[in-house]
């Protein structure tokens, strides 16, 4: 099994081609996903697309707790308030 370390930090990976994606997420800071809603910008079309939801109006995700009430625009959001609560 060939490892590559990368240069800028500790992390070893197992491929060159892993090797690219991991620096190009945690050291680079190019973002050429834009949201066609706001400023921001993605590394990745998965993180665009769960942005873009954030924009939407209504509240897709509720919690199913009895008299809790909590609601939120991503599936995300909706998760991490049960880790909370």
């Amino acid at each position: 099994v060939n490892h590559v370390t990368c240069a800028l930090c500790d992390t070893v990976c197992t491929s060159v081609s892993s090797l690219k994606a991991h620096i190009r997420f945690r050291h680079c800071d190019d973002r050429p996903f834009h949201c066609h809603l706001c400023d921001s910008g993605f590394k990745n079309a998965y993180d665009l697309h769960k942005h873009v939801e954030t924009h939407s109006d209504s509240d897709a995700y509720s919690c199913d707790v009895e008299g809790c009430g909590f609601t939120s625009r991503t599936l995300q959001t909706l998760r991490q308030h049960y880790k909370r609560a």
